[in-house]
């Protein structure tokens, strides 16, 4: 990831980090963080039981398994993978093309920024609502033998919808105070380069 310049010296840095809207975000960050991750541990251990417990079950009960098996991952799948997306867009994890933005200055690159920030927090919002009037026209179907609603799925979407446009919000108000330099560069571990 290409950086337009290097961060501000450590005391324009900690005089800049005092502003209260950098606190907002930092709070922000770090509730969106802990759901997150807390989702994904818990649907992901969830997942990790159920579908061990069945391909044993499989091999030990004439039933060939438990029935609720598919189900329940499939009520359970979606919110694992919202919550890796918002844990992504934190950690600037999400694929971007930067050709432009390395070749504008910085105020030029904070306002290229800012307006995909808004444009991302309105597609987002926009596609929340959707998940949320889909989640109310499904909601009446239900799997055969939990009996769960299909709505479940698309309540996940909204609610990591909501996730996304906090933490795009968060990034926003760094880069609108700090400048371009405060995107989040991730880790080459966490993206495979």
């Amino acid at each position: 990831m290409t950086r337009v310049s290097p961060l501000p010296h450590h005391e324009e840095q900690a005089r800049a980090m005092g502003g209260g809207a950098l606190s907002a975000a930092d709070i922000i960050d770090r509730a969106v963080g802990f759901i997150c991750r807390a989702v994904i541990l818990l649907t992901g251990l969830a997942l990790l039981v159920l579908l061990t417990a069945n391909v044993v079950a499989r091999y030990v009960m004439e039933s060939g398994g438990f029935r609720f098996a598919q189900e329940l991952p499939e009520r359970l799948f979606p919110w694992f993978i919202m919550a890796g997306v918002a844990l992504a867009v934190q950690k600037g994890g999400h694929m971007a093309v930067e050709s432009v933005l390395a070749r504008l200055n910085r105020n030029g690159a904070r306002i290229m920024l800012l307006v995909g920030f808004a444009i991302i927090i309105a597609s987002y919002a926009i596609l929340g609502w959707e998940a949320l009037g889909v989640a109310d026209i499904v909601s009446i179907e239900t799997s055969p033998v939990l009996g769960l609603s299909s709505s479940y799925s698309y309540y996940a979407l909204a609610l990591g919808c909501l996730a996304v446009i906090l933490t795009t919000f968060a990034l926003a108000i760094r880069v609108a105070k700090l400048g371009p330099e405060a995107m989040p560069t991730p880790d080459p571990e966490e993206t495979g380069i």
